[in-house]
Formats: C-alpha cells, sequence, structure tokens
C-alpha cells in the first residue's frame, strides 16, 4: 500500500482514479492510543472485546483492521466484519500487532485539524446511533455502533489528501445550501457520495453501510416520501395510516440499517445548527423511525451530543455540542 498522508494538489478527474487514489491513503493515529493499544494487545488477560473497546477512541486503527480482515475473507461465503470484534477474531493478536506497528503515528496535535474534524463528526455519529438506536436494537448495537462510526470513513481519506476541498463543499452544501450536485462536480469531478459508495464497497465494508450510500445515491425518493410523512408529527395516527397504506415504505423505513443513515444526517447536519433545516429533516425522520414524539428524539439527540462532547471534544474542534442552550 502506498504512503499517503500528506495533502495533494493533484485532483483526480473520474471515479476510478478518486477511489485508487484515496485507497493508497495511510491514515496516523495518535501516538497515545498507539501507545494505549500496544499495551492491551500484551496483556494476556484481556478479551477481544476488550481489547475492542480500547481501540474505539482511534477510529483510524479501528477501520485499517476491518478492512484487512475484509480483504482476506474475500469468498463470497464470507460476510463483512460487522464489527471491530469480529475483524480482531478474524486476524488474530498476531497479525493486529503487525498491522499496529505498520500505522504512522502522530502525537495528536500533529494530526491535521481536517482529519480530526471529520473524525469527531464519525465519533458524533457513533454516539448518536448508540444513544438513539442501542436500546432499540440491544443485539444488534456492535453492528450499529461500528456501522455509525464507519459509515463516513471514506471521507477521512479525503481529509487527508484534499483538505481544502472538502472543507468547502462542507461550507457550501451543509452550511449554504447550495446545490449538492453542481458543487461536487465543480469540486470533486463526480458525486461525493458515489466515491464514498465506491470505497466501501472495495473495502467491503459493513452490508448496512452500502444500504445507506445507495439510499443517498439512487433511492432519495423514498427519502423525500418518508419526510413528507416524518413531518406531519402533530397527527401520529394520520402518520401510521399513510404507512399502513404503503407496506412496501413501512418495510423500508424499518430496516435497522436505517439507523446509520439517521445517526450520520443528524451528526453530520449538526455542524450547521440544530434548528437548520437539514438538521430538523433528520429529527423528523428519527421520530418517525423510532415512532417517538419530535421533542423526545430532540432531547436524546442533544444528550447524546453531550456525551460525545465529553469524550471526544477538543479546543480547537467544534463540536455542535457546544451550541447547545444548556450544555452539560
Amino acid at each position: 500500500m502506498a504512503n499517503e498522508t500528506v495533502p495533494s494538489t493533484v485532483i483526480p478527474a473520474s471515479l476510478d482514479a478518486w477511489v485508487s487514489h484515496l485507497d493508497a491513503v495511510r491514515l496516523p493515529i495518535p501516538q497515545r492510543s498507539h501507545v494505549l493499544v500496544a499495551k492491551t494487545l500484551s496483556d494476556s488477560r484481556r478479551s477481544l472485546r476488550e481489547i475492542a473497546e480500547v481501540m474505539q477512541d482511534s477510529p483510524a486503527l479501528a477501520l485499517s483492521l476491518i478492512r484487512e480482515a475484509n480483504q482476506h475473507a474475500q469468498s463470497s461465503l464470507t460476510e463483512p466484519a460487522e464489527s471491530l470484534e469480529v475483524a480482531l477474531n478474524r486476524l488474530g493478536l498476531k497479525r493486529t500487532q503487525e498491522l499496529l506497528e505498520s500505522m504512522p503515528v502522530l502525537p495528536a496535535e500533529d494530526i491535521p485539524v481536517a482529519l480530526r474534524q471529520v473524525l469527531l463528526i464519525s465519533q458524533h455519529a457513533a454516539q448518536q446511533g448508540i444513544g438513539l438506536f442501542g436500546n432499540r436494537l440491544a443485539r444488534l448495537w456492535q453492528e450499529v455502533y461500528w456501522g455509525s462510526l464507519l459509515f463516513f470513513s471514506p471521507l477521512w481519506a479525503m481529509a487527508m489528501t484534499h483538505p481544502k476541498q472538502l472543507e468547502e463543499w462542507e461550507a457550501r452544501v451543509i452550511h449554504k445550501g447550495e446545490c449538492a450536485d453542481k458543487v461536487e462536480r465543480a469540486l470533486f469531478g463526480v458525486r461525493l457520495f458515489e466515491i464514498c459508495r465506491a470505497l466501501a464497497q472495495l473495502w467491503r465494508l459493513p452490508e448496512w453501510i452500502m444500504q445507506g450510500y445507495a439510499v443517498i445515491t439512487d433511492d432519495k425518493r423514498t427519502l423525500i416520501r418518508v419526510l413528507h410523512i416524518a413531518r406531519d408529527t402533530h397527527r401520529p395516527l394520520h402518520q401510521q395510516q399513510q404507512l399502513d397504506a404503503d407496506p412496501a415504505l413501512r418495510r423500508w423505513l424499518s430496516h435497522p440499517a436505517n439507523s446509520l443513515l439517521l445517526a450520520n444526517g443528524l451528526a453530520l447536519s449538526a455542524q450547521q445548527g440544530w434548528d437548520s433545516p437539514h438538521n430538523l429533516r433528520w429529527q423528523y425522520l428519527t421520530s418517525l423511525y423510532l415512532q417517538l414524539p419530535l421533542h423526545e428524539v430532540q432531547q436524546q439527540v442533544h444528550q447524546n451530543a453531550a456525551s460525545s462532547a465529553r469524550y471526544h471534544s477538543t479546543p480547537d474542534l467544534w463540536h455542535p455540542a457546544l451550541a447547545l442552550l444548556m450544555p452539560w
């Protein structure tokens, strides 16, 4: 694997070029995490679950291990690893230690701000995923957590090599509400989430992630139909009647994979503001998905954001919890 860890001035001109370029990126991990994980791996008393828990604070390491486990299990009979614990079991501790030692290591403050900001959004999404859906999908909590965390992992590589383009995309699409299609074709030459989906497919990320990208890129009409129903929060009976009249839409809405899409939609749109149109749409959708009143969902979302900020925020990064009227 090539070592692409610095910003690049060359912008790939096609989807295949983007995939090849970003696949070669080696993400750095914080020095402190490297030391802690190495110590944990050498402790024979630790279970795989305990090791995975220690690795949670280093998303780049988790992605590297899951990618490696999936690349060595290309058989159609082998499902992609849905969690880090599964990946560790497939790799074994020796191979895991080898991969850890091969990764770039930097002091946390030397890791590019753009990368740390995108990682923070993913960590916020993971907190939203567990906080909102962990109890409802208790037997699938690892799939919810790791899927929510890795959903935007293709953007981590882009934050390393093309931070300015990614920051401009966020400013124009998320904050200013410009047409995503036009902005992305101008900045990247192709749609941003087409790049994400292609990378996720190459890396054999969990199927729920692939389903989420399919909705974003190919099935926006379904999202729009569900959102039309979700906005009718003051008439829950009418909402239920509309879903009952469309069994296919009701089945789609109840699929566990949608938890990843909702968690990441909430986390990303919250970067603009809690009362922004983008964030309100995801709040409406989450309210309908959970069959809870909107105000209860908003309260849970704010609490999850505060929890995320406690664990992951640093003074030089923006976390949406800072904008809450009643911080922790």
